[in-house]
């Protein structure tokens, strides 16, 4: 492996290892020649003009954000019955009468 990587070092003309910077350069030129390596790539795979894979894009897109507005209903529904169940519990709680206490300190205790 080191091999490789040294012959394809000195094919790029670096002899010596690649600086901080160098190794910055190169993943930014990179990063920069993705999108289009891979619209060519996939244009050449599977035969469709950019023009159709924008169209596919959009309808990928816009069934991306029905499934987010299907979630976020679903969980605002969800929390919604949480917290009525909740405030139910509660009042119900506040309804129900005080407990005598069985401990040493029932005379201590206020009573309603």
């Amino acid at each position: 492996m080191k091999k490789v990587l040294a012959a394809f070092l000195a094919l790029i003309g670096i002899h010596q290892h690649l600086t901080a910077e160098q190794k910055q350069d190169l993943a930014s030129a990179a990063w920069q020649a993705s999108p289009a390596a891979a619209a060519s790539g996939v244009t050449k795979a599977w035969g469709l003009p950019l023009s159709e894979w924008l169209v596919v894009a959009s309808i990928a897109f816009i069934a991306l954000q029905a499934f987010y507005l299907i979630w976020k209903w679903r969980r605002d529904y969800v929390r919604t019955q949480e917290r009525r169940a909740d405030r139910e519990r509660l009042a119900a709680m506040a309804r129900a009468p005080a407990a005598v206490s069985d401990t040493d300190l029932c005379g201590l205790e206020t009573r309603e």
